[in-house]
């Protein structure tokens, strides 16, 4: 690699998020006593994170675009539940979960065209409009659906895809053995990176959700249909949100309608301190992936360090002002 070769990737601020996962993924290894690089707890790591790594990417393109979403747990949650209700009640999902999946995208992309149509026809302010919206949904699962919790009645399509494995790592344990499976459900992650960074950096579909949140104004000017991006925009990312909340269903073998209230706390920092704005117009999938991964990180290696789960808040705090301060200063220097 040459000096101009590695002097453009250090002005990126996804390298020093893949340098401190790095770093701090090697400190967090030695301080608790070789359990962190090792495959059973890898593939533990890895499987927290398909469902909140495509959450992160559906509120990466949200911010990207200047909005900000904080509804996608509520739609994810009515979704799978709806979904979830649907199957049990007329005997789906034996064997196979796609009818339960195609349910759930469907309910989340409804509920995700409310989103747009309410942002993209009236201007608001997007993190009230998801706020708003966010309370309807879990008021719409909790009081008026009275949505239950399924869990040791859940059809056997979800269990089965939910325990499917690509490889399975086995180690002793004083005299028993324990194994731990690298869950199939990564693919799913590994597509929607690929098609999410597909999107942003070669389709004119992406360019737009960059314009727009650069300048919006100066977008509309361009040619960019503002308000048709948008509804697009936050429809497909309900769906999306369908998706990744009965994979949730899947990968814990239980839909609890109540499960996902206040993911948006984990997510949000994530995204942000993977170099979104909170300004709109900048965010990749490379720097949201690797915050993610920090964030799940620490996350599971608090309890073997022996640190107590409530100091997760501060940490996530902490980002996020972090991210803010970040955002306004680079929002600054663009604007001289």
């Amino acid at each position: 690699m040459n000096k101009s070769s590695l002097k453009r990737m250090t002005r990126h601020a996804e390298f020093y998020i893949f340098l401190v996962l790095v770093v701090l993924s090697i400190i967090i290894h030695f301080a608790s006593n070789g359990q962190l690089l090792v495959p059973d707890k890898i593939f533990t790591i890895l499987r927290a994170m398909v469902v909140d790594g495509i959450f992160a990417l559906c509120s990466l393109v949200i911010m990207i675009s200047g909005g900000f979403d904080l509804s996608f747990p509520a739609i994810a949650a009515l979704s799978y539940s709806l979904a979830t209700t649907i199957c049990l009640n007329n005997g789906w999902c034996s064997t196979n979960p796609i009818a339960g999946f195609l349910l759930a995208i469907l309910f989340g992309f409804i509920l995700g065209m409310l989103n747009g149509w309410i942002i993209a026809n009236f201007k608001l302010n997007t993190m009230l409009v998801t706020l708003g919206t966010q309370t309807v949904f879990t008021g719409l699962s909790m009081g008026v659906l009275k949505l239950k919790e399924i869990t040791s009645t859940l059809p056997g399509g979800f269990k089965a895809l939910g325990t499917a494995s690509l490889m399975t790592y086995t180690k002793q344990v004083g005299s028993r053995q324990v194994s731990s499976d690298l869950s199939v459900t990564i693919f799913f992650l590994i597509i929607f990176c690929a098609l999410t960074s597909f999107v942003l950096n070669k389709t004119m579909f992406g360019r737009a959700l960059y314009a727009i949140g650069g300048n919006e104004v100066s977008a509309e000017r361009a040619g960019y249909n503002v308000k048709r991006i948008k509804f697009i925009l936050y429809s497909v990312v309900g769906a999306v949100s369908g998706f990744a909340g009965m994979l949730r269903v899947c990968l814990t073998s239980q839909s609890v309608p109540k499960a996902l209230v206040g993911k948006e706390m984990t997510i949000i920092p994530a995204v942000i301190l993977g170099g979104a704005s909170i300004f709109g117009g900048e965010g990749s999938v490379f720097g949201t992936i690797c915050a993610m991964a920090i964030i799940t990180v620490v996350s599971n290696s608090m309890i073997v360090l022996g640190i107590d789960s409530a100091w997760q808040d501060l940490f996530k705090g902490i980002i996020i002002l972090i991210g803010i301060t970040v955002s306004a200063v680079q929002a600054k220097r663009r604007n001289g």
